[in-house]
């Protein structure tokens, strides 16, 4: 969700004087060590404004792939040749299957979540134990004390830790130091100082002294999805008041909810573009929009606002999805851990001066068709190996060049010669 936040300069920045503007191009990792893809600039910047040229590139992973802080992973018996489930609060292993009931989420001790995991890490083995009509219940995989033991000697292991992040395993890779990739031997040796070490009978999981094939794990990480969304994101300063575009509306529309939109010319407060659902989330976007103009007070000296114009893009539809808020983005989403959620009710959202806006090539559906946690369909997700390549302009205008009484027809103008 946030691997744009760590994009990584890849190379250099080159810087083109040309007749009338300078033209910078940049190439970005996307993501911890480009994992996620790479992301081409170029940007065209003059006095009339600044045309962005994107291209992004996903990366389609070659061989063994990197297990990262977060990613859900497989782990395998060598002794028993099943994978490791989770069903209520037992551990065990039953099947050679890859389902639900075996998915097992990594977690690492102070490595950011999308960072790679390495031998010796401190590591927290987290899953789903059930479910309420609100929530997933998420336990992690806790080491009974010394003594308890089951037939098949050891002591057990059962999903119920919580917090489910506390680390109680430290990862140790069979080959030694280096970083955990998929389909490396790898075993997890209890953090109080036991030295017992998780280990699969054909009973149950525990935790034994010896070390042995049924302390040895193969891991599998799962492949990743595609991000939900693929685009900009900015901020303006305070004073933007009104938004005017030219897409579908009124009201807000996706890739998954858009038969009662419409394409028109529309307008309102940027307040008014936020909707406020019982639990702040994403909102707001106007699919297939081929302009947004963010207006400034009637009554500002100098620039008016600021047009936001998309050019022929490479993506299904016509126009990019847009979106503008008095609000702060991040309020909507919150972290992965949605329990730590700053504003839990919308009630709560606090409105900002400065204007927070969005320019996408693609995001995915936003999902629920028969319940509040069900994702959207396959053909509403955006595909891990798709590429996507979009241009933009950012254009201030004046109130010269967009008159109140007929800003519409300008704005239009503008957009075209954007």
């Amino acid at each position: 969700r946030h691997a744009g936040e760590e994009a990584v300069v890849n190379g250099a920045v080159s810087f083109t004087p040309q007749s009338g503007s300078v033209a910078l191009g940049v190439t970005l990792d996307i993501g911890a060590e480009g994992a996620n893809g790479q992301l081409s600039l170029n940007y065209d910047v003059s006095a009339r404004g600044v045309r962005v040229a994107a291209k992004f590139t996903p990366v389609i992973p070659e061989g063994h792939v990197l297990a990262l802080s977060g990613d859900v992973v497989f782990l395998q018996s060598k002794s028993l040749s099943r994978v490791v489930d989770v069903e209520g609060k037992v551990v065990r292993a039953r099947w050679n299957d890859l389902g639900e009931l075996q998915r097992i989420t990594i977690v690492a001790e102070g490595v950011a979540p999308g960072h790679p995991i390495s031998h010796g890490a401190k590591v927290a083995l987290k899953a789903i134990t059930g479910k309420t009509e609100a929530e997933l219940l998420v336990h992690g995989l806790v080491p009974d004390a010394i003594g308890s033991g089951i037939s098949g000697g050891g002591d057990p292991v059962q999903a119920v830790g919580s917090p489910a992040d506390t680390p109680l395993w430290r990862l140790i890779r069979a080959a030694g130091e280096g970083k955990v990739y998929s389909n490396d031997d790898i075993s997890f040796e209890a953090l109080d100082g036991s030295g017992r070490k998780l280990s699969m009978t054909p009973e149950g999981a525990v935790v034994a002294m010896a070390s042995s094939d049924s302390s040895k794990f193969q891991i599998k990480v799962k492949e990743r999805p595609a991000p939900p969304r693929v685009g900009f994101r900015g901020r303006l300063t305070d004073g933007f008041e009104d938004v005017e575009w030219f897409g579908l509306g009124p009201h807000e529309a996706y890739i998954d909810r858009q038969s009662s939109a419409r394409v028109g010319q529309w307008k309102g407060s940027i307040l008014d573009q936020t909707f406020k659902y019982v639990r702040p989330q994403e909102n707001g976007n106007k699919l297939h929009t081929r302009w947004m103009a963010l207006e400034r007070r009637r009554d500002a000296a100098g620039c008016a606002g600021l047009l936001i114009a998309a050019e022929a893009p490479h993506v299904p539809g016509s126009g990019l999805g847009m979106q503008c808020h008095r609000y702060n983005i991040d309020d909507f989403g919150g972290p992965e851990d949605k329990l730590k959620q700053q504003f839990k009710h919308a009630g709560e959202l606090e409105s900002r001066a400065e204007t927070d806006f969005c320019v996408d090539a693609a995001q995915m559906g936003v999902g629920g068709i028969d319940s509040w946690g069900r994702k959207p369909l396959p053909e509403h997700m955006i595909n891990p190996g798709d590429s996507f390549q979009w241009t933009f302009s950012l254009r201030p205008f004046t109130s010269e060049e967009a008159p109140a009484d007929r800003r519409a027809l300008a704005l239009s103008a503008l957009a075209q010669e954007a």
